[in-house]
């Protein structure tokens, strides 16, 4: 043992010498949610937060001791984090965290896929979205749909998951509106079927907005100007932005996205240390920080910002999870758009970073900074929407998706 290890070891109040695998992947996990947090809920500083959880790992570990595994500590450490009750904190593998980088390039997910995102129900699993260009869309399969069985079994999540990952062709039986229909699907790596995608129905723009992660090559923010230029200059009457079920991003890319619509705005990170807090702000399509010590610098610009006078209506609902809470959120507060659905998923107002790796090949997002608006005040932790409606799945599989619906009429259609 060096002796940066036994100084470590000091510092962060471990036995390195005779900790168990177990033991050293909790004292790490505490200390980076105990030391970083700083979200919504009351999480004691990280040797409050050991002592307090030690007892339950040390009866895991009781037969086991020194040789204690990982996935006692895992147990544990999953129990802090739902304990927390903060969605924004949570564990994250590895592949989790490539695909987070894939979304960034442009991509889908590293691992083949049929391609669709479901939701389960005692009757099957509903198609929420298919995705164009991914195998189920090309098969015929679209939004609405209820799969009620795999390879002849019942329809599950997890069954579809293990067929997806067995990657061999698999056998659905479905329904659509009630017709009974098969097809046989083979899973494939997605490649650009999740960028925001554009719809012009009538006078009405329609655009599916799927994440908000980017890069220096993709930005889903430049997307959504683009979407907003073509929606106006096609004569769209209106625009719905759909971010049901959304994943997270990038908090500037929202502010960034938001700007089509608002022209600018920002958000300040709290962070849990004083003397740290940043400012962030667009204007003309560039993002600006300012730290507390008066510094600034430019992040970021898209190469062609629009500004849109179109109506939009904004679909939420109880999955839209924080980047994209936070584009629902800003669009919403400047008056640019009415948001129809349900509360969303209760991330909007943290926002942090995925610490790492831990010791299992594992990381742990932590709630390290805290949203608050340019005057100081906090970031509510949902978006309320002005039109409350449940995402109701029953309708969607008789044909009727209700919100939509809702949505066209406040656009006049």
């Amino acid at each position: 043992m060096t002796l940066r290890t036994a100084l470590l070891g000091l510092l962060l109040g471990l036995a390195p010498a005779l900790a168990s695998p177990a033991q050293s992947l909790f004292d790490q996990a505490t200390f980076l949610i105990g030391f970083y947090y700083n979200g919504p809920a009351k999480v004691p500083p990280f040797r409050e937060l050991r002592r307090q959880y030690q007892p339950e790992l040390d009866r895991l570990c009781a037969a086991e001791r020194e040789r204690c595994g990982y996935d006692k500590a895992r147990q544990v450490i999953e129990r802090i984090v739902k304990d927390i009750g903060d969605p924004f904190t949570t564990l994250i593998t590895r592949e989790e965290l490539i695909d987070d980088q894939r979304y960034g390039a442009g991509l889908g997910p590293a691992a083949p896929r049929i391609g669709v995102w479901v939701r389960e129900t005692p009757r099957g699993l509903v198609v929420t979205e298919a995705f164009p260009g991914e195998p189920a869309h090309e098969a015929g399969l679209r939004r609405g749909d209820l799969i009620v069985q795999i390879a002849g079994q019942p329809a599950t999540l997890a069954r579809l998951k293990a067929a997806e990952s067995a990657q061999r062709p698999i056998s659905l039986s479905y329904s659509r509106q009630g017709s009974p229909r098969s097809l046989t699907l083979t899973p494939r790596v997605a490649q650009a079927s999740m960028q925001p995608r554009l719809e012009l129905r009538g006078n009405i723009a329609y655009l599916r907005v799927y994440h908000l992660y980017s890069s220096d090559e993709f930005s889903p923010a430049q997307r959504i100007h683009d979407a907003a230029r073509q929606a106006e200059q096609a004569g769209a009457r209106g625009m719905v932005i759909d971010l049901r079920d959304a994943l997270t991003g990038y908090d500037s890319e929202a502010l960034l996205a938001a700007a089509a619509f608002t022209g600018g705005g920002g958000f300040i990170y709290d962070r849990r240390f004083q003397g740290q807090d940043e400012t962030h702000t667009v204007e003309n399509g560039r993002l600006k920080v300012k730290y507390e010590n008066g510094d600034e610098e430019e992040l970021s610009a898209l190469k062609a910002p629009y500004l849109a006078h179109l109506p939009v209506v904004v679909l939420v609902n109880r999955h839209t999870f924080n980047s994209t809470e936070m584009l629902a959120y800003f669009l919403q507060k400047a008056g640019r758009a009415r948001v129809v659905g349900e509360p969303t998923a209760g991330a909007l107002g943290m926002s942090g970073s995925a610490e790492g790796p831990l010791i299992n090949g594992e990381f742990i997002a932590v709630s390290s900074l805290r949203m608050r608006h340019l005057d100081g005040s906090l970031f509510p932790l949902r978006v309320t929407p002005d039109v409350a409606m449940e995402d109701d799945l029953e309708a969607l599989i008789a044909g009727r998706d209700v919100i939509l619906e809702r949505a066209l009429q406040l656009l006049g259609r």
